[in-house]
């Protein structure tokens, strides 16, 4: 895991991407080199002191390994104040965080599940990993999965794509765990399955649950509030089945989803 620092990194795009997410670009190449898929940064919306507290974003791609592409969607005051960040701009980002997702092995099919925003740490996985990935994203609706330039992203890196949409606007009528649940069942796998999985605490738990019934390997990407990314605050503690908790900013946030006890939900 290579160390953690804090950069100064320069705004190069910044515009909405549609369905309420934005894309940011930041030129930071000491921080751009040494990232991996699932590796996420603490990024300051202002460089005034309110708020105080870095907000974490998920790196969705590494450009020319020069630049990091982060999507966001609109969620609070933070992300507020940073839609008014322009090219130019000047941002403070601590990062590499975190400990990435494996690499899958030789063989393998990775299948690719995002729920709600959960999507960028697996575009960038898609980026390095994706020829013989399949896409499962799903949402609410159809205005609510990845945007149209992240899908177009994702469909030139995978293999295939299923979509599920819990109103049936797009794809499957039900859950993105009903798709996967299909695909596990049919045993039509081209490979050897192998689960990366980002999006909301119910969803991870029954992609969990379906991973244990089919025994399929499965790894998943926890978002949890954070104040310091760093593992000093304790904020951001998930509770193990082994007993005890650990720390997604430092320990995960990849773990394998056998390890993390979903019977204590995320705070």
């Amino acid at each position: 895991m290579p160390p953690s620092k804090l950069h100064r990194a320069t705004v190069l795009h910044h515009r909405p991407a549609g369905r309420g997410f934005y894309r940011l670009v930041l030129q930071a190449p000491a921080l751009a080199s040494v990232s991996v898929p699932g590796h996420f940064v603490m990024l300051r919306v202002s460089e005034n002191l309110d708020p105080l507290l870095a907000r974490p974003f998920g790196i969705s791609s590494i450009i020319a390994k020069r630049s990091l592409e982060l999507y966001y969607r609109v969620v609070g005051r933070g992300t507020t104040l940073l839609t008014a960040v322009e090219k130019g701009s000047i941002l403070s980002v601590i990062g590499p965080l975190g400990n990435g997702f494996p690499a899958p092995a030789k063989g393998a099919t990775p299948l690719l599940i995002a729920g709600g925003s959960g999507f960028p740490p697996l575009l960038y996985f898609a980026a390095r990993y994706g020829k013989q990935s399949r896409l499962f994203a799903g949402s609410r609706d159809k205005e609510c999965l990845p945007p149209m330039s992240a899908m177009k992203d994702f469909r030139s890196r995978v293999k295939a794509i299923h979509y599920a949409t819990e109103d049936g606007s797009r794809g499957t009528c039900g859950f993105v765990t009903d798709s996967l649940a299909e695909y596990l069942s049919g045993r039509a796998h081209d490979g050897r399955p192998v689960i990366y999985a980002c999006g909301p605490h119910a969803m991870l738990a029954a992609v969990s649950r379906l991973a244990a019934e089919h025994a399929v390997p499965c790894y998943v990407s926890l978002e949890e509030r954070m104040a310091c990314g760093l593992g000093v605050c304790m904020g951001c503690s998930v509770a193990m089945k082994a007993g005890g908790y650990k720390r997604v900013c430092k320990e995960g946030p990849v773990f394998d989803s056998r390890e993390v006890e979903w019977t204590v939900k995320l705070r």
